[in-house]
């Protein structure tokens, strides 16, 4: 029986965009499997491990009569001749395929669930399969909303799937990712994602960064503003960035790499003051 099935793709290494295309044209060399469409890429904040590249992400609309458990084993297939190795866990990967949805069907292997844990809540899984897909609802009946995905930041678009252009539906409301978001002669190093819901909590990964910027002398700067000066229990969803001249980002990715490595974790002293 057909179903209409989801997948997930993902790059952080290399050619990005490149090795992804490949990735959906061996999906659409499996049998009894067709592409519908294919999502616009969005890049993304990394996930899991942050201190590694950011992520390009799309989500794969397909047909297909393979059942979800033979697709999953068709799928690393395809990671591991395109270079993927397992090493850490949610580290740096050069692509990864991952089944979202699978028709009405639920699945739960040692090695398979389905749908996707935590679908809902990351915006580099909902935003992308949302455009292809605007109407999709998980088995239960459950709508797959913008609003619920609180987690793995879209910084912008970085283009079609190469080789898909043409069913590429329009990815609206997105600027370009790195495109004149920064302003002349700084470039981000850090971003953090607030929501009412998670409180000050997600401020400590920012502040200890710019500390860690700061104690070396690196001048930082802020878009909108530093965090701490604009907490309010009632704001929108908003993403703060850490920026540095561009001169001194690869010196400061690379200091804050060592710092977040040798980290012991600590509050900054404004959380939790009234």
């Amino acid at each position: 029986m057909t179903r209409d099935v989801f997948i997930g793709v993902g790059s952080n290494m290399g050619d990005r965009l490149a090795v992804m295309g490949q990735a959906v044209e061996a999906i659409a060399g499996l049998d009894d499997t067709h592409v519908i469409s294919v999502s616009m890429v969005v890049e993304t904040e990394p996930w899991g491990i942050i201190n590694q590249p950011p992520f390009a992400n799309a989500v794969a609309r397909i047909s297909t009569t393979i059942p979800a458990d033979r697709l999953l084993v068709a799928l690393k297939e395809i990671e591991a001749a395109l270079g993927r190795r397992e090493e850490v866990r949610n580290g740096p990967r050069p692509i990864d395929l991952d089944i979202l949805l699978y028709g009405d069907d639920e699945w739960e292997t040692p090695r398979l669930t389905v749908p996707h844990p935590r679908l809902l809540e990351r915006e580099f899984v909902v935003v992308p399969l949302l455009s292809v897909a605007p109407h999709v609802t998980m088995p239960d009946g459950t709508p797959v909303m913008r609003e619920t995905a609180t987690e793995g930041h879209v910084m912008g678009t970085l283009g079609p799937v190469p080789g898909f252009e043409e069913m590429t539906p329009p990815l609206e409301g997105w600027p370009q990712a790195g495109a004149a978001e920064d302003p002349p002669g700084w470039t981000e190093v850090a971003s953090a994602r607030f929501s009412a819901a998670q409180g000050s909590s997600f401020a400590i990964e920012l502040l200890f960064d710019a500390a860690v910027l700061e104690e070396e002398r690196i001048p930082i700067g802020w878009d909108p503003m530093p965090p701490q000066e604009e907490y309010s229990p009632w704001a929108l969803p908003r993403t703060y960035r850490l920026l540095v001249p561009v001169a001194e980002a690869a010196r400061a990715r690379e200091l804050l790499g060592e710092a977040h490595a040798a980290r012991t974790p600590r509050e900054p002293d404004w959380l939790g003051k009234e």
